[in-house]
């Protein structure tokens, strides 16, 4: 009798111990829900919506700043609170399952181990936040503005040491047009990556006639943010209607050599943007790239980089009926160009 008691009691305490309370899948939620808040705050930006390929900057010697090809997942505070539902959801279904078995008199098998599962899934968010990075060493969420050409005397003076003919733009990380937008207080950048047309003109002898023609593919456009970009794609820009913005060199007003192989400029130009055409003032610089520069850029040939910066006066564009939507009553743009020569 004794022995068979012993025997007994000794397979109970072998025996793997079962989770009692229903309440008891919420501890993964919580758990994901502190590592998740933990992430936003080392990211440091307070962003309020998750970028599940977050966009940085880096410096570059040739053209500024680039996009760096990292793109870490960076968690916003509408997945923490989303975290946060699924655990307040797993409480009221704690109760229900507990009230179910009381009723009952046996354990909801099922119910406890859905519980579990979806208990689990939130721990894949930060887990998968942490696993892609923190952003790439000296990366930066909005790109530098420039520092401002300063250019006020007029005349034309400056060359490089380049063939005369037509230029054509490459597309590679160095060509992009970037407009810094405020809105809802908050800044970021919207990017085009589809970056086409060609600039003839002589480098040597900048006095001569010019002609520069440049668009973007509207649908092109990337804010960091994949539903902002769609938004902005459908609702701003009428991509259906109007597939590309465009800009025009009309006139070279000023030059400057700065150093042998850059010359610092300012123009005038024409930019289409939605239906309507806007006269612009642009000022930059046009830079010959050496040995090492092309090499870097996997460009070969002769080859031109133009830095250029204008603005567009929100009011005076057919976003007017949207102003209130933005911050800010001007939209700066940053156009990065590498063009490589095609023909004589």
């Amino acid at each position: 009798m004794l022995q068979h008691f012993l025997v007994h009691e000794g397979a109970r305490a072998v025996q793997p111990t079962r989770v009692r309370s229903a309440f008891a899948p919420i501890v993964l939620p919580l758990a994901a829900l502190i590592a998740s808040l933990v992430r936003w705050w080392i990211q440091g930006s307070g962003n309020l919506y998750t970028a599940v390929h977050k966009r940085f900057w880096v410096p570059d010697p040739d053209v500024q700043w680039v996009e760096s090809p990292q793109h870490p997942i960076w968690l916003g505070l509408e997945v923490c609170a989303i975290i946060a539902a699924i655990a307040v959801g797993l409480a009221i279904a704690g109760w229900l399952i507990s009230r179910r078995e009381r009723r009952s008199g046996r354990t909801a098998t099922v119910l406890r181990a859905a519980a579990w599962v979806v208990g689990a899934l939130p721990l894949f968010v930060p887990i998968a936040a942490f696993a892609t990075g923190t952003g790439p060493a000296n990366g930066v969420s909005l790109r530098p503005e420039s520092k401002g050409v300063q250019l006020a005397t007029p005349g034309i003076a400056g060359k490089l040491a380049l063939p005369a003919g037509r230029y054509d733009v490459v597309a590679q990380a160095g060509t992009s047009i970037t407009a810094r937008i405020s809105a809802g207080g908050e800044a970021f950048d919207a990017r085009f990556s589809e970056v086409t047309g060609s600039w003839q003109g002589n480098p040597g002898e900048l006095t001569a006639p010019m002609h520069a023609e440049v668009s973007a593919a509207t649908s092109s456009i990337d804010t960091g943010i994949g539903e902002r970009s769609e938004h902005a794609r459908d609702s701003y820009l009428l991509a259906g209607k109007f597939p590309r913005i465009t800009f025009t060199l009309d006139k070279l007003l000023a030059a400057r050599q700065d150093t042998p192989s850059q010359v610092t400029f300012r123009a005038r130009g024409t930019v289409g943007l939605v239906g309507k055409t806007h006269v612009v003032e642009v000022a930059g610089t046009l830079a010959q790239p050496d040995p090492a520069a092309l090499a870097r850029l996997g460009v070969s040939g002769a080859a031109l980089l133009v830095q250029a910066d204008f603005a567009l006066v929100i009011k005076e564009t057919a976003l007017a009926p949207d102003a209130k939507d933005f911050d800010g009553d001007r939209i700066p743009i940053h156009v990065s160009l590498v063009l490589r020569h095609t023909s004589g």
